[in-house]
């Protein structure tokens, strides 16, 4: 018995890093756009950690484009306020930080984290299922569900990319043909994560998850043939259509039945969809057929989606209107953007309509509005060097999901979000082995940083 825990306390001195990302992963979930004493404190943890890695291969094309965009938004900050604090790169340079760390990762440790990860979104997952049921038992208030993340629209888009890091886990696992204990686990989570997304009625994840879902489909053609992508296909939109149309049953029953009550026996079904996944998932492979027919009701779905949420077009188009907003403010700074978190400002004394809103919902021209057009283009570069570098049409499909949804909202500015991105899109096949000397530099000056940030923080709330 005491051998066996030391040898377990021994194999978690071994992935002491993977630990300190995965919960790094589970505290950033819970601050939004970010708590700059949190994060401070964090960064300056991670940085020490940072210290006693041997070696990190990082690829250049998204390294150098991540620290540069964090220096123009640091002098953004300096010019526009006098100080760093007020700005994101007090709370965006942890990506820094987490990317090195990343990096810093074996492949086999890199997969123990995804998994892992995936593991965090399904307590995420079952969480917000119960605290939506007893919302709408207890308190009879049965509305769109947040999460941890306490946004729907947040809590949707880090569902769907969970949900497509899963896939890819369960892939790598059945492509070995060596399924480990954790991914048999994560293959019965699936539907959880599906349920949970519907309870959230963002429209813009379901877009983002489109975006996904043909991205695999598309590669899925190219590889093999036409009717084998439309098998692919309708396999995949089945699951989709069976777990998001069972969260949309268990939303009407709470919020149009007048029997908030009548929610719970639905619980029992999602319950009996975790036991049964595997096996519903050998039947769509056996009969296509049906997989077709169950895939085509997701067209009923949707319908029904859109029909529960009236207003979404409302928001759409309202979200139109602060896009044309932003860019007359881009025309007139294109380079330098008018100074982080000022739209806001800028929007209320304009001519134009008050959107009460601290972003633009499109992250590209938000952040070319306010920090220019050079700290948007580094953005752009980052995100074709990530779809470039990535082999697996599953990464490929994450990648195009997370900037779908940033073309309609601000999931980048989520530091759970983004970093579950991190985590689990997987690693470049463009890496180099970055001298010790400058990454011990950076995390120093980063140390500093998040050093200054939490004495400044500290000082003004006390």
């Amino acid at each position: 018995m005491k051998s066996n825990f030391k040898d377990q306390f021994n194999h978690f001195i071994e992935h002491y890093l993977v630990i300190c990302l995965w919960l790094t992963l589970v505290i950033l979930t819970y601050v939004g756009a970010g708590n700059i004493i949190l994060v401070s404190l964090l960064g300056l943890m991670l940085c020490a950690i940072g210290f006693v890695q041997p070696n990190a291969t990082v690829d250049y094309w998204l390294f150098v484009p991540l620290v540069l965009y964090n220096l123009l938004s640091l002098l953004s900050s300096y010019v526009t306020y006098g100080n760093i604090i007020d700005g994101y790169v007090a709370v965006q340079m942890v990506y820094v930080v987490i990317y090195l760390l990343l990096v810093s990762l074996s492949s086999k440790e890199r997969f123990l984290l995804q998994q892992l990860a995936v593991l965090w979104a399904s307590v995420v997952a079952v969480a917000g299922i119960g605290q939506f049921v007893y919302d709408a038992i207890v308190w009879e208030q049965a509305k769109r569900l947040g999460g941890f993340l306490s946004n729907p629209n947040a809590l949707g888009i880090f569902l769907v990319i969970s949900w497509l890091a899963l896939l890819s886990c369960v892939e790598r696992e059945s492509d070995q043909q060596n399924v480990s204990r954790l991914s048999g686990i994560l293959g019965y989570l699936e539907p959880l994560l599906l349920v949970a997304l519907a309870l959230t009625l963002s429209m813009g994840s379901f877009i983002a998850m489109a975006a996904g879902i043909l991205v695999l489909i598309a590669a899925q053609k190219r590889q093999s043939s036409l009717t084998k992508a439309w098998q692919y296909g309708s396999e995949l939109l089945a699951k989709a259509s069976l777990g998001i149309g069972t969260g949309v049953l268990i939303y009407l029953a709470a919020a149009r039945s007048h029997i908030s009550w009548s929610c719970l026996p639905l619980l029992l079904y999602v319950l009996y969809l975790v036991i049964s996944w595997k096996k519903f998932g050998r039947f769509l492979r056996v009969f296509p057929r049906c997989a077709a027919m169950i895939s085509a009701i997701g067209v009923l779905v949707a319908g029904v989606t859109v029909m529960i949420r009236p207003n979404a077009i409302t928001t759409f188009a309202e979200r139109l209107e602060m896009m044309r907003n932003g860019w007359d403010y881009l025309i007139a700074h294109p380079f330098w953007g008018v100074g982080p978190y000022r739209w806001r400002i800028l929007n209320l004394y304009d001519s134009d309509k008050y959107f009460n809103t601290w972003h633009i919902h499109n992250t590209l021209l938000h952040i070319a509005v306010e920090l220019g057009g050079i700290a948007a283009l580094l953005l752009i570069i980052m995100l074709v060097r990530c779809w470039r570098t990535r082999k697996k049409a599953v990464q490929k499909a994450q990648i195009a999901s997370f900037f779908a949804h940033n073309l309609l909202d601000v999931s980048f500015f989520y530091l759970g979000i983004t970093t579950m991105c991190l985590i689990t899109i997987g690693e470049s096949f463009c890496q180099q082995t970055l001298p010790k000397g400058i990454m011990q530099l950076l995390l120093a000056l980063m140390l500093m940083m998040f050093g200054c940030n939490l004495y400044c923080c500290l000082m003004l709330t006390g």
